[in-house]
């Protein structure tokens, strides 16, 4: 393995400062494979050495500047793969940088913006409100009057995390440890580091994301997501309106009943699952600085950097193994996560078994005022690592926000238990099973796919006597003590047949009665539930046919 020469000075300087922090052998294992032999491989000083893993490691991260400190604050979400040592001290990295000249900053902004700031802002802070890992905020009035902040991205940090990445995927194949003894692949993982930072450098990614966050609450009075002004958008700068209220780091210092408390608490627990059951999107960092309290305990959420993304399957999974959780049903929790290829074939199945057993009794009888939804989950995390169990990575990063989102809730509110999160959860678990609209979506997608399946058999069929053909292959079907082949041709294709009309009728029914246009229509209605009836018909038909053909093969 070889550096590139223009990224040698970087991992020297990298090298030097994880040798500072005790993690020399790193170091020299890499040393042996590189264009590198001069970075020295032994630790410099031991006043770090009675330190944790964890906060050496944050240490290091925070000294080597803003793409490992970014690098920190997304290991910090992988609790599937990391110790609870390590993912509590880097999940302290809270971009704590900085800032850099504000003259450059606006120098930047104008050649985004191409064109003079005053043609665009009445007035803009002369210093930033915020400076972080990618870039800094500032306070700004629009022309129009309009309250916004002003997010600029840092000069030069594209080229700094570039080339970080760089280094970090020439030395990740050297770590191959790791997915013997942690089930950690590096390379994978650095590959997932490289697109989220990556993304996080086009500012028009979190733009998008606010724009689809506000539209999620476009009429839901409880919850405020600001305006983003995609007109003046760019990859290097964002322009958002600007919360007025109290971010919930700051609420300490404010005047706030329980009983506002408590409200503020439902508010978000509430909308969190809204977001996650009914649209698979959500703000994965709710951490008390980017929550705010506006008047009338309106709550506003801000930083669309980090997002969650989960599909209606992957929801599936998840709602049965919280189900089956309940049922203490060990074998369909298994199962489930054999469909969902999360169990390793190296597995101990029995050890998987006899653990995920006392994991469930342990914490079943546990009262909700008593229970820790972030300590079941790190029990959780840690049952996964031990038996090599791979979840995907978004049920990950929705159980991380679960954590965060407690963590806040008890924060903000003294009484808050469970009980809030597992009702919120079930309303919404039990609207989602009754969602008429989503059901026939869903209905009619695998109708679809069943459809095509269906459709594609003869040319399967048509394809297999073709190769068998070329192949000159006999059979000798006297010999075979089976019904007469051209009987059984006959009878396969009949109920083919049927079997097409059937996923036809009731795939086009379902796109009717699915139709914005079916209520104020009184023929397609007709049309729609005549087909639902017809296809009931050749459904009892398919029936009698397979169970007739059952059993007189039986004979």
């Amino acid at each position: 393995m070889k550096i590139g020469y223009r990224y040698i000075g970087r991992y020297t300087e990298i090298a030097s400062v994880m040798i500072k922090y005790g993690f020399g052998f790193i170091i020299e294992k890499l040393n042996k494979d590189t264009a590198v032999n001069k970075v020295p491989n032994s630790v410099n000083s031991g006043e770090y050495k009675n330190l944790t893993t964890g906060e050496r490691l944050r240490l290091a991260f925070e000294e080597l500047g803003p793409t490992y400190i970014k690098i920190g604050q997304i290991i910090s979400t992988r609790k599937d793969l990391f110790d609870d040592d390590i993912i509590f001290e880097l999940s302290k990295l809270r971009d704590q940088v900085e800032e850099f000249d504000t003259d450059e900053a606006m120098s930047i902004l104008e050649n985004e913006l191409n064109a003079k700031k005053d043609t665009v802002f009445k007035k803009i802070s002369a210093t930033p409100i915020a400076a972080a890992s990618i870039g800094q905020v500032y306070d700004a009035e629009l022309l129009n009057g309009k309250r916004v902040v002003v997010k600029i991205q840092r000069p030069g940090i594209e080229k700094i995390i570039r080339a970080d990445i760089s280094i970090l995927k020439k030395v990740a194949g050297k770590f191959t440890f790791l997915k013997t003894e942690y089930n950690i692949d590096a390379v994978e993982f650095i590959s997932e580091l490289e697109v989220q930072l990556i993304r996080e450098l086009d500012y028009k990614f979190e733009a998008v994301n606010g724009i689809k966050l506000k539209k999620i609450f476009k009429y839901n009075g409880d919850v405020f997501i600001p305006e983003i002004y995609n007109d003046y958008t760019t990859k290097k700068i964002l322009i958002m309106e600007k919360v007025n209220g109290i971010a919930l780091s700051d609420i300490g210092n404010h005047d706030f009943t329980e009983t506002e408390k408590k409200k503020i608490v439902d508010i978000g627990v509430r909308s969190f699952f809204k977001q996650v059951m009914e649209h698979g999107f959500f703000h994965a960092d709710p951490h008390p600085g980017n929550i705010f309290i506006m008047e009338g305990n309106k709550l506003a959420y801000i930083d669309f950097g980090m997002m969650g993304l989960i599909d209606d399957k992957t929801l599936g999974y998840l709602n049965q193994l919280i189900m089956f959780s309940t049922d203490k049903n060990i074998e369909k929790i298994i199962r489930v996560l054999s469909d969902m290829e999360a169990i390793s074939s190296e597995a101990d199945n029995a050890g998987l078994r006899r653990d995920l057993l006392y994991l469930i009794h342990y914490y079943y009888d546990i009262p909700f005022d008593k229970l820790s939804i972030a300590e079941v989950l790190n029990e959780i995390f840690r049952f996964m690592r031990t038996h090599k169990i791979k979840l995907p990575s978004q049920i990950v990063l929705l159980g991380k926000t679960v954590i965060t989102l407690e963590g806040t809730s008890r924060g903000l509110y003294r009484d808050f238990n469970v009980d809030i999160i597992i009702k919120s959860y079930i309303k919404f678990y039990r609207e989602e099973k009754l969602n008429l609209k989503k059901n026939a979506r869903v209905l009619k997608s695998n109708l679809f796919e069943a459809y095509y399946d269906v459709s594609t058999v003869p040319m399967q069929i048509k394809n297999i006597l073709k190769k068998m053909e070329k192949s000159n292959l006999k059979i000798d079907i006297e010999k075979l003590s089976v019904p007469s082949l051209e009987e059984s041709i006959r009878k396969f294709s009949a109920q083919l047949s049927l079997s097409i009309i059937f996923a036809a009728c009731i795939l086009g029914s379902s796109l009717m009665i699915s139709s914005q246009n079916v209520n104020s229509n009184k023929i397609m209605q007709i049309i729609s539930l005549g087909g639902f009836a017809f296809s009931f018909l050749i459904g009892i038909i398919l029936i009698i046919m397979i169970l007739k053909n059952s059993k007189s093969n039986r004979k």
